[in-house]
């Protein structure tokens, strides 16, 4: 079977980590990460992590990471969703959240490149936490920043995107995944619902 490619169409890595459960309001949703392996082959493809070091980390025992990782996709998809409605994340939410951001601080280092100065999750430190730590910072830079008012869910799959359009018009997730199928299906109804009155 060929790997999954991953559909990046969040504008963030964050996002996309979220919008790898294919829907998040199906009865049994399916997962695109389902192992630690697939985990960094997301990171790579995401950014998150180079492919050296996905190498690295890939021959090192994942232990529970995997879990981890999922247990901070669940809670990043209700702080999303409650945004969404208008809603404060939940006290219990935003505290594993902080909890889980001065882990990371612990394995941050900062570096001078190019005449700036820059924080980075050190992987040989942080280990197979690389991934999940890069992505906890991730989410609070993203929610503490003024990109959040930009953060929309696709009304079709349930999945997160920036909207970077001037007016703030972007619907769907993507147009060819979601658009187009929607889209199709209005048409479909109205043509048949045309055919209907005419015969």
């Amino acid at each position: 079977m060929p790997a999954h490619r991953f559909d990046l169409v969040g504008g963030d890595a964050v996002l996309d980590f979220a919008n790898t459960i294919h829907d998040w309001t199906a009865p049994e949703p399916r997962d695109y990460v389902p192992t630690f392996p697939e985990a960094l082959r997301f990171a790579e493809a995401a950014g998150v992590i180079s492919a050296a070091e996905g190498r690295r980390l890939a021959a090192l025992p994942p232990g529970t990471e995997l879990r981890r990782l999922r247990d901070l996709r669940t809670r990043l998809e209700r702080m999303l969703g409650a945004l969404q409605d208008q809603r404060s994340p939940s006290a219990e939410d935003l505290e594993a959240l902080a909890s889980e951001g001065a882990e990371a601080a612990r394995v941050t280092r900062l570096r001078s490149e190019k005449g700036q100065v820059k924080r980075a999750i050190d992987a040989d430190a942080a280990g197979t936490a690389t991934v999940r730590y890069r992505l906890v910072e991730g989410v609070i830079a993203l929610l503490t920043s003024e990109r959040l008012a930009r953060v929309s869910r696709c009304p079709s799959c349930g999945w997160f995107f920036l909207d970077t359009t001037k007016n703030r018009s972007r619907r769907w997730c993507s147009m060819a995944m979601c658009g187009s199928a929607v889209k199709a299906r209005n048409y479909y109804w109205r043509t048949k619902r045309r055919s209907k009155r005419s015969g």
